[in-house]
């Protein structure tokens, strides 16, 4: 496990490039008070999570496979992903951030990332909401 980057995976470094070809402009390692998104977009005040599907349990998903010999330790590591994930949510909303969520399973498929930062960018300029998730779910 060891060998598993946090930073500058393949999902994060398609998500941005997208981003980048849609004229949307950031810097790497921004942080939002104590919490450290993905991507920061302060000019429209979204934030961008681009989570693995394993890591955080996406629910429903394939990839988020869990094995009943997983010890204890690993059952509350998924488990405190989840929590932490949540309370950062409450936390960005409380302070007037919109969030937005893509799922690793949702990079995977060009046709269905295509789709997801179509929507992305329309989150991003119209400000309807506080929170946009893309998924797709591998079956």
């Amino acid at each position: 496990m060891s060998g598993i980057r946090s930073s500058n995976t393949k999902p994060e470094i398609l998500t941005r490039k997208a981003l980048h070809r849609l004229g949307y402009r950031f810097r790497l390692d921004s942080r939002v008070g104590k919490i450290k998104p993905d991507v920061v977009l302060r000019r429209h005040r979204v934030a961008v999570f681009i989570h693995g599907c394993y890591w955080h349990q996406h629910t429903g998903c394939k990839l988020a496979y869990s094995d009943r010999r997983y010890s204890d330790k690993w059952k509350k590591k998924f488990l405190d992903n989840k929590q932490r994930d949540q309370r950062v949510l409450s936390q960005l909303k409380e302070e007037g951030w919109r969030v937005a969520v893509v799922w690793e399973c949702t990079t995977r498929r060009n046709s269905e990332f295509q789709g997801a930062i179509k929507g992305l960018d329309e989150f991003i300029q119209t400000g309807v909401s506080w929170y946009f998730e893309t998924c797709y779910r591998e079956s």
